[in-house]
């Protein structure tokens, strides 16, 4: 497991991918306060703010939300080509335990996702504090960390479903559409704006417990009853994409 997540960390920093996404995220941060004059804050930029409902899908796409449709292209992008290519093979010949290579994607992506993460507040707040523009952290110092903690975990559920989807089709474009819809809660959007015209409110209350809707909830003020909801789905869900994961694997590879 550790042998693999090593190695898709040499590929990763070795490849041109990886510093496209950080110039990408250093683009956008500066672009955003530059277009939004006095009117940005540190929660735009983060995607902070809670919203729900309508509000979803251009919240999840901006800040932290932009990530997560990086953290999929990169993953289904080295997925694919491990198949693609036959290096697949190799892997399960020298790693017949299906878990070595789940384990060790999650790890490896894992930690692209905490330094994506933490790269992009630093430059949010960096831009903010160039361009004269106030930070006001609602919640100190503590509510960001711990919103930037909230948000990895939810990536780590977020990997876990991207890995289990490429596993299934094998295929680039299906994992990248599927990594954009989940990461910008495309899907359940829609199934918001469904509800709410047909009042099944227990719809939009069950979306809170999927992996986009647990990525709306964090703010900058951090709360515990958020904070045990998103560890609690996160984790659930994990655990539930790894097991099907390993299966799909037993099936197919191993």
């Amino acid at each position: 497991m550790r042998n693999i997540m090593r190695m898709d960390l040499h590929r990763l920093l070795h490849s041109k991918v990886l510093y496209v996404s950080l110039a990408f995220l250093l683009i956008m941060a500066v672009s955003q306060v530059i277009s939004g004059g006095d009117n940005v804050s540190i929660e735009l930029l983060l995607g902070a703010s809670g919203s729900s409902g309508e509000e979803d899908f251009l919240n999840a796409s901006m800040g932290t939300g932009v990530i997560f449709i990086l953290l999929g292209i990169i993953l289904t992008l080295f997925v694919c080509r491990d198949y693609s290519s036959g290096f697949a093979k190799n892997i399960f010949t020298a790693h017949a335990n299906p878990w070595d290579y789940i384990g060790g994607k999650m790890l490896s992506m894992m930690v692209t996702s905490a330094l994506m993460l933490v790269l992009y507040s630093i430059e949010a707040l960096l831009a903010l504090t160039v361009s004269g523009n106030g930070i006001i952290l609602a919640g100190g110092v503590t509510g960001l960390i711990l919103f930037i903690v909230q948000k990895w975990i939810v990536s780590c559920a977020f990997i876990a479903l991207i890995l289990l989807i490429n596993l299934l089709t094998r295929s680039t474009t299906v994992g990248i559409i599927a990594g954009f819809l989940v990461a910008t809660g495309g899907l359940t959007m829609g199934i918001t704006l469904f509800a709410d015209n047909f009042n099944l409110d227990f719809l939009s209350s069950l979306l809170s417990f999927t992996i986009s809707g647990s990525s709306q909830l964090p703010t900058l003020t951090f709360s515990g009853i958020v904070f045990l909801q998103v560890l609690l789905t996160s984790i659930v869900w994990m655990a539930a994409c790894c097991v099907l994961s390993k299966k799909v694997l037993m099936t197919k590879d191993v």
